[in-house]
C-alpha cells in the first residue's frame, strides 16, 4: 500500500506534533509538487506552524515528492477564470488524484468535493484520521494517544462539522 497526501493532512499533523506516525506506517508516502509548495513553500512565506518538520521529513525520505506525469484540467471557479473547467478542485488536489492513479495507491484528502471525484475514478480515498487509525492499528499510538491527536488536530483549526466530529469520537473511543 502506498499513500497520496493532500495537503490538509501534512498540515495537520505537522502542527499537532502528530507526523510522526507516519514513521510508523510501513509505506511509500508521496506528495505531489504544487502540495509540497502549498505546505512548505507557502507555509513557510507566511510563517506557518509545520512547514519546516513537513520539509524535514521530505529531505529524510520519508515523504517523497513526485508530480503526476498526467495532469487533470481545474475548474475555473477555484482556480481563476482564465483556466478551463473539467475539475472543482485545486492544483494540489488535482494533482493527487492524477497521481493516486498513475501509482495506484491511495489519496487522503479531507475535503468532500477530492474524495467524491477520487471516488469517481475509482481512487481508493481516505482522510487525515485514517492515518490515525493506521498508527493505532500498527501499535504505534495507544487508544488514548489516538483520541488526543484527534482532539489536538482538531484544536489546531481542522475543520470539521458537528456530525463528524461527534461520529469520529464516537468510533475512536471504541477503540
Amino acid at each position: 500500500m502506498a499513500l497520496v497526501l493532500n495537503a490538509t493532512p501534512l498540515i495537520y499533523l505537522s502542527r499537532s506534533g502528530g507526523l510522526q506516525i507516519l514513521k510508523s506506517l510501513n509505506t511509500r508516502i508521496y506528495t505531489p509538487k504544487a502540495v509540497y509548495e502549498e505546505v512548505v513553500v507557502e507555509g513557510r512565506r507566511l510563517g506557518k506552524p509545520g512547514a519546516d518538520l513537513v520539509d524535514l521529513y521530505v529531505q529524510e525520505g520519508l515523504i517523497t515528492v513526485r508530480s503526476p506525469k498526467m495532469k487533470l484540467k481545474l475548474s475555473s471557479k477555484v482556480a481563476g477564470a482564465s483556466r478551463e473547467s473539467d475539475w472543482p478542485v485545486d492544483e494540489g488536489e488535482a494533482d493527487v488524484l492524477a497521481l493516486a492513479l498513475e501509482l495506484d495507491c491511495t489519496a487522503l484528502i479531507d475535503e468532500q468535493v477530492g474524495r467524491n471525484l477520487a471516488r469517481l475514478l475509482g481512487i481508493e480515498v481516505h482522510g487525515t484520521v485514517y492515518l490515525l487509525m493506521l498508527a493505532h492499528n500498527n501499535g504505534a499510538l495507544t487508544e488514548d494517544q489516538t483520541l488526543a491527536m484527534f482532539k489536538r488536530i482538531v484544536a489546531e483549526g481542522w475543520r470539521i462539522s458537528v456530525e463528524d466530529y461527534t461520529a469520529i469520537m464516537e468510533e475512536l473511543e471504541q477503540l
